[in-house]
């Protein structure tokens, strides 16, 4: 009986979070909306962002997500097949409900200022994900560059839209990360620092088939050098 009480209240729990954080979306919404059009291209797309997410969730017994699964059911919400699943690489990630809802939101958002800003579904233009873990002292970090390729200059826009601060709000509020944003002559890199909590993030075997694939603090991701990046 105990535990069926416990699993009630955490099933309370987690749908009284998931109401506040629509709820907080809607709000935000409203006031960086132009119009009831806007406001619901937008929020709807949103909505099944986080519908993504929980179902994945739902999915799994032990309510986790795979990494690549969701960065690719993101990218297919937002560019159809134009960008495909290919373009998202790394070890093996398994990601705990908290980290799915934050990340899921993320990535939607950044696919779709990538798809209004960018120029990543232009001639030359492209996307590519990459992600390791990497040692920090007695804890180790999530590392996740996004990196636009633009045939044209991509500038600071300045004042951050609600999805920028969105995309804030999960990896520096949610998720206790670092996210630097910098603007190129040929397109954007985002990168994305997460600490790895007990249980939250966990490896597994990575997509060449090397289980627990890690990379020292010192070494680049492959996709870009971000040695220059500015804080958002």
């Amino acid at each position: 009986m105990q535990e069926k009480d416990l699993m009630l209240q955490e099933m309370k729990h987690r749908i009284k979070n998931s109401i506040a954080r629509v709820l907080a979306i809607a709000r935000q919404t409203v006031s960086s909306s132009d119009g009831l059009e806007d406001f619901s291209t937008s929020f709807s797309a949103r909505l099944n962002a986080m519908a993504n997410a929980q179902d994945m969730l739902t999915r799994s017994h032990w309510q986790r997500a795979d990494l690549h699964e969701l960065l690719s059911r993101e990218l297919e919400q937002v560019f159809g097949r134009r960008i495909g699943p290919d373009k998202a690489k790394g070890p093996g990630i398994s990601l705990d409900e908290r980290t799915t809802q934050a990340l899921g939101l993320t990535f939607h958002e950044l696919a779709t200022n990538a798809l209004k800003y960018g120029g990543i579904t232009e001639e030359n233009g492209d996307l590519n994900i990459r992600w390791v873990v990497e040692s920090a002292g007695n804890s180790e970090n999530l590392i996740l560059d996004w990196v636009e390729t633009s045939a044209t200059p991509v500038s600071d826009p300045g004042d951050r839209s609600f999805g920028s601060r969105l995309i804030d709000a999960n990896i520096r509020g949610e998720l206790s990360g670092v996210i630097e944003r910098d603007f190129r002559e040929a397109g954007l890199v985002v990168r994305m620092t997460i600490p790895i909590r007990t249980g939250a993030i966990t490896t597994g075997k990575g997509r060449k088939g090397k289980p627990g694939m890690r990379k020292r603090r010192n070494k680049k991701v492959a996709a870009a050098d971000t040695d220059s990046a500015q804080g958002a």
